[in-house]
């Protein structure tokens, strides 16, 4: 999915997840013009348009043929980000995760985590954390963190009104006097127990 849907088509599309979810089956075209006020050909050439962008599939000629392509809802998992010592990021797509309603492929994804300096804040080495795009952060946010080619995850901090990375793990020391860009704040933790 490497194009971006338009407003109107991100609605469109949003729409036709929701109503998968609650219905579990694809809404008609009608039911989409209906919803949005639009003419069913206006519909039918959005979701043309969605379909081609990689986030729709079409069986036949049925009514309710529309299907959410395969990564359509799911996040990618990006590769991996080191909590302690830095380390070069990995970027390669590895796989997905479901997202669910609150998470957009678009805007998210998921970063395996590497290293203990999380610990404390509930972030262990294996976890999965799930990153909401974005160049900033609030006091206190867990964030992805670029330092040169590297990428750690540590909790944003400020003092006397400089930008700094902390660990929450004592053995570890924050990230001063150093430059870096946020790549994103960490929304969600997700773990794998040994056998499950």
């Amino acid at each position: 999915m490497n194009s971006e849907l338009t407003p109107k088509q991100e609605r469109i599309f949003q729409f036709i997840q929701e109503y998968v979810e609650e219905n579990h089956l694809p809404p008609s075209l009608r039911e989409i013009g209906k919803r949005f006020g639009l003419a069913v050909g206006t519909v039918q050439d959005q979701v043309e348009a969605i379909r081609r962008k990689g986030f729709l599939s079409k069986e036949g000629a049925r009514a309710r043929g529309l299907k959410l392509s395969w990564a359509a809802g799911q996040i990618p998992i990006l590769g991996r980000v080191h909590a302690g010592p830095l380390h070069a990021a990995i970027e390669n797509v590895e796989g997905h995760l479901p997202g669910g309603q609150h998470l957009s492929p678009r805007r998210h994804f998921a970063l395996r985590v590497r290293g203990d300096s999380m610990i404390e804040a509930g972030i262990l080495e294996g976890d999965m954390v799930i990153v909401r795009q974005q160049e900033t952060a609030e006091e206190g946010d867990i964030v992805v963190a670029q330092v040169e080619d590297e990428a750690t995850v540590k909790r944003f901090r400020r003092k006397d009104g400089r930008p700094f990375l902390e660990p929450a793990n004592p053995n570890y020391s924050p990230i001063k006097d150093v430059p870096f860009q946020i790549v994103g704040v960490v929304v969600e933790v997700r773990r794998h127990y040994k056998g499950s």
